[in-house]
């Protein structure tokens, strides 16, 4: 046996013996973070075969959905596009189907969407999937709102609900909350966050009817300068964002109060998480 193939033999050992553990552990888990009936949970995930998890991905979301209760709720990102940016999406010129189009946001994601009670939003580049006690209140309207992650979208109901969020096995970068406290500190910036003009997307929803939606798309110069590490280094330092691991799976997770709350003092403080380019005087 060669020295990777003993390596892997022993991952996988370990995934299932020292690593093992099952959905009791994980509703655990999640009660000690924070987790509670009536609680808004907003979960970024991926399925590693080493995770150490005893089951399928069903099992999670319905540990998950355990977790919140049904007068809580549980959230999921669902793009249904990956590796591409948001103007490559829309410039395909496919239709975003609230119904049909899979979540690329991985297994769990997907599993979740088709399972029973799940809503879906009628956004054109980010659509979630809710579920709980107020799930379509929760998801109406984001085909009018021209920032997807904007102040009128329904990433800003998850900060009116202090959600928490949630990574397994996600890093904090996969947190699509941090584009709505961009899009909150975009004032703070001497480049303009958007792209300058409305892509036009098309969204067909529950009932089989096209809508066409205008939608902004995150500007070039702004992914390109965007410093992300700053930002999580500062939410570390102060004890805001959390990680820890349940068998060989890695947890992640923030309140998203506390998230913009923090981030904007870290700006406020005179850092920021973009570079700034020369014109415009750099900071640190």
């Amino acid at each position: 046996m060669s020295l990777g193939a003993l390596k892997q033999w022993v991952k996988e050992s370990a995934a299932k013996t020292i690593w093992a553990y099952g959905p009791k552990e994980l509703a655990s888990r999640l009660r000690e973070i924070g987790v509670t009936p009536g609680s808004t949970l907003v979960v970024h995930s991926s399925w590693l075969p080493l995770s150490g998890f005893k089951g399928k991905p069903a099992d999670v979301v319905r540990t998950f959905k355990e977790a919140v209760g049904p007068e809580g709720l549980l959230v999921m990102m669902s793009m249904p596009y990956h590796n591409m940016s948001s103007a490559q999406w829309l410039a395909t010129g496919k239709p975003m189907n609230v119904a049909r189009s899979p979540s690329m946001m991985g297994i769990v994601s997907e599993v979740f969407r088709r399972s029973a009670g799940v809503v879906r939003s009628l956004s054109v580049t980010h659509p979630l999937l809710a579920w709980g006690r107020d799930a379509d209140a929760f998801v109406a309207g984001h085909e009018v709102a021209e920032k997807p992650f904007g102040g009128e979208s329904p990433f800003a109901r998850l900060l009116e609900r202090n959600a928490l969020i949630l990574g397994f096995d996600a890093p904090f970068s996969t947190f699509t909350y941090t584009h709505f406290v961009e899009d909150q500190l975009a004032a703070t910036l001497p480049f303009p966050l958007y792209e300058p003009d409305l892509h036009a997307g098309v969204v067909i929803d529950r009932a089989g009817e096209r809508r066409t939606c205008a939608v902004r798309v995150l500007a070039a110069q702004a992914n390109k300068l965007r410093r992300e590490p700053r930002l999580v280094a500062h939410l570390d330092k102060v004890g805001v964002l959390h990680h820890g691991k349940l068998g060989n799976t890695r947890l992640t997770w923030i309140r998203a109060a506390d998230h913009s709350r923090e981030s904007a003092r870290f700006v406020a403080g005179g850092a920021h998480f973009f570079d700034f380019p020369e014109t415009a005087g750099a900071r640190p």
